[in-house]
């Protein structure tokens, strides 16, 4: 096995991350990316960072064995599940943890595993689902190995997550997280081709601009901030359905960065604002949603997560009745996000 340098190796993660975010495989600092130095040692992205923004000497050396590592930079708080792949593949030199679109649509709908017609070197019958757990659990890890353990291709999908792809290099991990978003795309499709995921629409009631303008006004002179019109198929066609009940978390993204749901709403200035207060997102009926953050980037990345929701919910529906995430377990999951790791991107090192 031929290891990689520690300061060519932390290159690599930096150039990944770019690349994730560029394909939208990931948004902001959610997902990991990590590369193997040696036997004992692998080096991963930070926790709550920005992947445009990362340099190498933000990249964390950790310990395979013990998961432990110096200085004051915390890693990825998912470091466990990449361990699991080192530990359990010594060919693998290469780990990606996302949360593409795709990938995560199929992860709610209940599926132990998405059985594959054609088999590769990367790709063999099936791809296996992980069973759900909090990010960042221990027993997120032991169903991570559980499902490692059986898994006879380069990457599993964890439910109401993400995936995890490996591989011997940075090259063929990433095709690898490239080829899982077609893979999954495909399955929709040939499985329930004849029921659209998304009502393709013409799009003639959206928001006037003196409209928007007046709503954005009265949610910013409350909250300041910065807020995104979102007018995308999948979130135009929640808020159109005939009993539009708040949008609830099929996704533990959502719940950390939306919140614990998106309510819909009339077409009406204090209705919307004050729903902003509570949530990052509101529907407005049968015109869209409103996407709320503490900036551009933070807006951005809440609309780009919504819209992910509401493609899940709609994916989920086609395969049965859609099962949302626990609200307790919701409810966790946005304290602690907003307490602590939504936080950490403001910390400089």
């Amino acid at each position: 096995m031929a290891f990689t340098e520690c300061q060519e190796a932390k290159e690599f993660v930096v150039k990944a991350g770019i690349e994730l975010v560029k394909s939208e495989l990931i948004a902001r600092t959610w997902g990991n990316v990590s590369c193997r130095i040696d036997g004992e040692t692998f080096v991963i992205t930070p926790s709550g960072r920005e992947y445009l923004s990362l340099t190498p000497d933000e990249i964390v050396e950790v310990k395979i064995k013990d998961l432990s590592y110096e200085g004051t930079i915390k890693p990825s708080s998912e470091k466990g599940i990449h361990a699991e792949v080192y530990r359990l593949f010594p060919d693998v030199n290469f780990v990606i943890h996302t949360h593409q679109e795709n990938a995560s649509a199929l992860s709610a709908v209940g599926l132990d595993a998405i059985p594959l017609t054609i088999n590769t070197s990367v790709f063999s019958k099936e791809i296996l689902c992980a069973k759900y757990a909090l990010p960042g659990t221990k027993t997120l890890r032991k169903n991570v190995l559980e499902a490692l353990k059986k898994t006879k291709s380069k990457a599993i999908i964890l439910k109401h997550h993400g995936a995890l792809c490996f591989g011997e290099d940075y090259e063929k991990t990433l095709k690898t997280a490239q080829e899982l978003e077609e893979i999954c795309k495909n399955f929709v499709v040939d499985n329930k081709g004849n029921q659209r995921i998304t009502k393709e629409q013409k799009h003639d009631r959206t928001l006037t601009n003196s409209q928007l303008f007046v709503k954005k006004e009265a949610v910013l002179n409350r909250r300041g901030g910065f807020v995104i019109y979102n007018t995308d198929p999948e979130v135009i066609r929640y808020s159109k359905l005939a009993k539009s009940k708040p949008l609830r978390p099929f996704l533990d993204d959502f719940a950390q960065i939306v919140g614990i749901k998106a309510k819909v709403v009339e077409n009406k200035t204090k209705s919307v604002s004050k729903e902003l207060q509570h949530s990052s997102a509101v529907f407005i009926k049968d015109f869209g949603a409103l996407c709320w953050g503490k900036d551009e980037k933070d807006a951005t990345a809440v609309s780009m997560i919504l819209r992910k929701n509401c493609k899940t919910y709609f994916t989920a529906k086609l395969f049965g009745k859609p099962t949302p995430l626990n609200i307790l377990e919701c409810a966790l999951m946005r304290f602690v996000y907003l307490k602590k790791y939504s936080k950490m991107s403001e910390k400089p090192y």
